[in-house]
């Protein structure tokens, strides 16, 4: 699994997760148990690619999962009537743009560690409220401390600090995807539920509580680690939280719905894993590579082999993919009959790396026409021994999918 399949995954099943939880439990009163889901689903999305199991492999469903998921992109190549050099490596381009993104928030990450720190040695607590890592913090010229002290000690008592950090590690992780970030935002709201709710029945009286959150004025802290006892842009929401009717009972069915929620997602893992497959005459089972333009048709003698499994590792062209773009820039030509009658799109062939890293059975699976399929099979089939992919250590069959894009450009 490369890492742009396995940042997907982690995202696609957030996504999936947590619309789970926005539409059927984010209203109910289990609060504790919304906590949990949202920490288990998280950690979960980071743990079910890895997950792999004998039995969900071995579904009729799985398999058609397997059929949509297992090709694996490279970068591609493309070839113009002026210029016959690789484009820019997208793979390379989309890996700057995530660590980019990615280092910008672990900066801001550590900036509030930062923060956190000087919060520790902070002495004027003027109107404010908070705790973080079990210290609660509280000026006690506040109206109704021991009120706010009770909310506090709620979040002290149940650890939320390391739900926050981790929802902020989350969110630099995922960083383009807008769902990490509301989940940062609803931990954080499940937390002030909770600790209100304990805080009210310790008080004996919802109402009383909720008139202490309007009448009183706080100074609020920015760090954005911390758990605050005040927060307008929520206030609104955690006292109509906390004057509403406890769910019932049997709304607690609905967590049940988790069960085949999770069996989906670890189908789809799994059908995500290489496996044994049978040779046909199709792209399914063939490692795609990113476009590369031109491609060809060949039909050359089919060597036997009745069983193919997906390898390990895969092969190389010797020197790496920048190597092949060279290679394949120094001898394709874009065909005369082609630009002639301006023929130019995509050309998808398919081709073996044997065990002795001989390349062979070049086939076009699409064409375009005007000589494009024979110039790129022609190229395919002239490239040198390619380091052979392996299986359990030992040199095996591999077969690739390379789209070749011709275009012409005006002179």
């Amino acid at each position: 699994m490369n890492w742009i399949t396995y940042i997907l995954q982690v995202n696609l099943y957030l996504i999936v997760t947590f619309g789970f939880y926005w539409l059927l439990l984010r209203k109910e009163t289990f609060y504790n148990a919304n906590r949990f889901y949202l920490l288990t689903a998280s950690i979960l999305s980071f743990a079910i690619p890895f997950w792999q199991s004998g039995i969900i492999q071995s579904w009729a469903v799985t398999a058609q999962v397997s059929t949509v998921v297992k090709t694996i992109p490279l970068a591609g190549f493309t070839v113009t009537n002026l210029a016959e050099s690789p484009t820019w490596d997208w793979n390379l381009l989309l890996a700057n743009i995530y660590f980019l993104g990615f280092g910008f928030g672990l900066l801001r990450f550590s900036i509030g560690l930062l923060k956190l720190q000087q919060l520790f040695n902070i002495r004027n607590l003027e109107g404010q409220a908070f705790s973080v890592f079990g210290k609660i913090f509280i000026d006690k010229k506040l109206d109704h401390y021991d009120v706010i002290k009770n909310h506090e000690e709620v979040h002290s008592q149940q650890f939320h600090s390391l739900d926050v950090f981790w929802f902020e590690l989350l969110g630099a992780l995922c960083w383009f995807n807008p769902i990490a970030h509301i989940m940062q935002k609803e931990i954080k709201l499940v937390h002030e539920y909770i600790a209100d709710e304990k805080a009210s029945e310790q008080l004996g009286s919802k109402k009383v509580y909720a008139q202490v959150l309007v009448s009183s004025h706080f100074r609020t802290n920015t760090n954005v680690l911390v758990n605050h006892f005040y927060n307008k842009s929520i206030l609104k929401t955690r006292i109509m939280m906390l004057s509403k009717e406890k769910s019932q009972r049997m709304a607690i069915l609905r967590y049940s719905l988790i069960i085949p929620l999770i069996t989906g997602l670890l189908i789809f893992s799994a059908g995500c894993v290489d496996k044994t497959i049978e040779v046909e005459q199709s792209s399914d089972e063939a490692t795609s590579l990113n476009d590369i333009v031109v491609v060809g048709y060949k039909n050359s003698e089919q060597k036997a082999k009745k069983e193919y499994i997906k390898p390990e590792i895969n092969a190389e062209f010797p020197g790496g993919t920048s190597a092949m773009y060279k290679f394949i820039a120094s001898e394709i030509r874009y065909p005369s009959e082609a630009q002639r009658t301006n023929t130019e799109g995509k050309v998808l062939i398919k081709f073996a790396v044997w065990g002795d890293g001989t390349v062979g059975d070049a086939e076009t699976i699409k064409g375009i026409g005007g000589g494009c399929e024979e110039e790129a099979i022609r190229v395919v089939s002239k490239m040198p021994k390619w380091t052979p992919a392996k299986n359990n250590g030992e040199p095996t069959l591999a077969y690739y999918t390379i789209p070749v894009v011709f275009e012409l450009e005006e002179e």
